[in-house]
C-alpha cells in the first residue's frame, strides 16, 4: 500500500540515520519530523550529518536532506513537514499517521509518545541503544484490546528514573547521554526501518507487534522476546474516536466553543490563569490559556509556563468566566487540537473533536 504517512519523534542518533531509510521506501509519501534541537559541534561524530547542519535546527536539517532523496514534485515525491517542537506540546492533529516512531533517549518523551500512539490507534515503533554495552534495541506496539504498550514492562524504579519537569513543563527535559556510536545508532536504524516496512506492509495484524528486537554488537547476539499487556499498568490504553469538527480558533471564542460542547479538555494540558518565567521568575499578566510553553518572557526571552497554582484539567462555563470573549487562539488553541467536550456535568455526551486548520 502506498501513500503512507509517518511521524517520526527524533532526528538525533538513531532518527538521523533512519531517515534516509524511509525516505526510500516507495510506500510512505509524506513524513513529519518532530524535533526540538538544533545539532551541535559534537553531533558530527555519532549523528548522520555534515558541518552545514551545526546551529540548524535538526527538522529543517533533514528534512533538506530528504528533499533532495526525493523531491516533492512527480507522481512518487515526498512531502516532508519539519515542526520544531517537543511532540508532547503539538497538536495531537497533526500526529494523526499511519505510524509514530520514536527515536527518543528521554524516558519521560517516550511515554508521552506512547499516550499520544495509543489515543491515535496508531501503530508505534520505538528504537533506542545502549552505548555501554553496544545494544541495539526495537519495539513494536500496536493499540488494541489486548495489546501491550511501552509502559506495561515498567517497574516501580522505571517510573523514578522519569526526568523532572519543573513549573508545569518549563524544564530542560534533557535526556541522560546514550554514549553511542555512530555505527551503533546506525544498527539500530537499520533494524528499526526493516520493522517499519513489515508494518506499512500491512503485517499490523501479524507477529509484527509485541515484540521486541534486541542486538548485541559486542558479542554478536540476537535476542527476540514477546511481551503481554499487564494488568496492572499505570496507563489505561484508552483510543480515541476523533470526529472533525469545523471551527477555526481564530475566530470563535471560548464562550461559544463551550456553549457547543460543555466543556473544554485538552488531554495533556491544563488551564492556567498566570504564567512565570522558569528563568528570572518574572510573572505574566493574568489571562486564560493552556500551559503549552509557547509565550516568552518579555525580560529574559525564556518560555513561560504555569505557575502551578488554580491550573484545571476542564474548562467549563464558570471558571471561563471574564475570559469567554477570548478567541481559542488567543487561550493558546492551534489547529489540529483535538479537545474533548461533555463530561459527567453536562448533558453533552463526552466527544473528541479536531480542530480544522483554516
Amino acid at each position: 500500500m502506498n501513500n503512507r504517512h509517518v511521524v517520526v519523534a527524533g532526528c538525533g542518533n538513531t532518527g538521523s540515520h533512519l531517515l534516509p531509510h524511509l525516505a526510500r521506501m516507495a510506500s510512505i509519501s509524506r513524513i513529519t519530523l518532530v524535533d526540538p534541537d538544533c545539532y551541535e559541534p559534537a553531533n558530527l561524530a555519532v549523528q548522520n550529518i555534515d558541518r552545514t547542519d551545526v546551529g540548524r535546527p535538526k527538522v529543517e536539517a533533514q528534512a533538506e536532506k530528504l528533499r533532495r532523496i526525493r523531491p516533492s514534485l512527480g507522481a512518487s515525491g515526498l512531502d516532508v513537514i519539519a515542526l520544531q517542537d517537543r511532540i508532547e506540546n503539538l497538536p495531537r492533529g497533526l500526529l494523526m499517521s499511519d505510524l509514530i516512531v520514536s527515536c527518543l533517549d528521554s524516558r519521560s518523551s517516550r511515554q508521552r509518545v506512547n499516550e499520544i500512539a495509543w489515543r491515535l490507534n496508531t501503530p508505534l515503533a520505538d528504537c533506542g541503544v545502549l552505548g555501554s554495552q553496544k545494544l541495539a534495541r526495537v519495539d513494536v506496539y500496536v493499540p488494541s484490546p489486548e495489546g501491550n504498550c511501552v509502559e506495561c514492562n515498567w517497574s516501580h524504579e522505571d517510573y523514578s528514573q522519569i526526568e523532572q519537569q519543573y513549573l508545569c513543563g518549563a524544564g530542560s527535559g534533557a535526556a541522560f547521554p546514550t554514549m553511542a556510536s555512530s555505527a551503533l545508532g546506525a544498527l539500530a536504524a537499520s533494524l528499526m526501518s526493516i520493522e517499519i516496512a513489515k508494518i506499512l506492509d500491512g503485517k499490523r495484524g501479524e507477529p509484527v507487534a509485541a515484540r521486541q528486537v534486541i542486538v548485541g554488537a559486542e558479542h554478536h547476539f540476537a535476542q527476540l522476546s514477546t511481551s503481554k499487556r499487564n494488568p496492572n499498568c499505570r496507563f489505561d490504553h484508552r483510543s480515541w474516536f476523533v470526529e472533525p469538527w469545523d471551527c477555526q480558533p481564530e475566530t470563535m471564542t471560548v464562550g461559544e466553543a463551550i456553549d457547543a460542547l460543555g466543556s473544554l479538555q485538552i488531554e495533556g494540558h491544563l488551564w492556567v490563569a498566570e504564567m512565570v518565567c522558569a528563568g528570572c521568575g518574572r510573572r505574566g499578566e493574568k489571562q486564560l490559556r493552556l500551559n503549552r510553553p509557547l509565550a516568552r518572557c518579555p525580560a529574559c526571552n525564556r518560555r513561560m509556563a504555569s505557575s502551578g497554582f488554580g491550573s484545571l484539567e476542564r474548562l467549563d462555563r464558570r471558571f471561563a468566566g471574564e475570559f469567554a470573549s477570548l478567541t481559542l487562539a488567543q487561550a493558546g488553541l492551534r489547529a489540529g487540537d483535538i479537545v474533548s467536550g461533555g463530561g459527567q456535568h453536562h448533558r453533552i455526551h463526552h466527544r473528541m473533536l479536531q480542530l480544522e486548520a483554516a
